[in-house]
């Protein structure tokens, strides 16, 4: 299936240059409820829109947290805000609720934002080899634009848990590649 239901929805701006060339400078604002995946692609949004619209085919960097006002929104790389595409088809969305809010900083770039309580994965190969397995979280980030980060470019804040000290162990981290299965 390369179409999902994003476990909750999400309002958000939409950059009036990716609807149309003829659509007014400005924005739209829509309700993001799914997305779709091709190999290799971004994945891509289904947004209703306020006039009516049922728009398939957006990019990550069309949107903006409708939290935040339009005007602050400075439009970043697609492949900065999200630097791994679309593993397949079979997508997946699913609701992290512990870290939904959670404060999260992309390191590698010094961006911050909250977990949008969202994570995106695929079921078609790639998670039977652990190496290339990765899975994608949603950020608002605070100046309004979203990304879809693998987990090794998020640093978490939890004070109540996370000690900040500590997050340069993280350097030492190397991704398992040995399967476990039951007998």
């Amino acid at each position: 299936m390369k179409h999902t239901n994003l476990p909750n929805h999400i309002y958000v701006w939409v950059n009036n240059k990716y609807l149309g060339p003829k659509m007014p400078e400005g924005v739209t604002y829509g309700l993001w409820h799914g997305i779709h995946s091709r190999c290799g692609q971004v994945p891509m949004a289904h947004v209703l829109l306020e006039t009516g619209a049922n728009w398939s085919g957006l990019p990550l960097h069309a949107m903006s947290d409708a939290q935040n006002s339009p005007e602050k929104w400075i439009e970043k790389e697609v492949s900065d805000l999200c630097p791994w595409t679309a593993m397949g088809p079979d997508i997946e969305a699913w609701g992290a609720s512990y870290l939904e809010g959670l404060e999260v900083e992309h390191f590698r770039k010094g961006w911050k934002g909250r977990h949008a309580g969202v994570v995106i994965d695929w079921s078609n190969g790639f998670d039977k080899f652990p190496q290339e397995h990765k899975p994608l979280n949603l950020i608002a980030l605070f100046d309004g634009q979203y990304a879809l980060l693998p987990n090794n470019y998020c640093k978490f804040r939890d004070d109540h848990f996370i000690k900040e000290e500590r997050f340069s162990q993280c350097k030492n981290y190397l991704r398992g590649e040995k399967v476990y299965w039951g007998q």
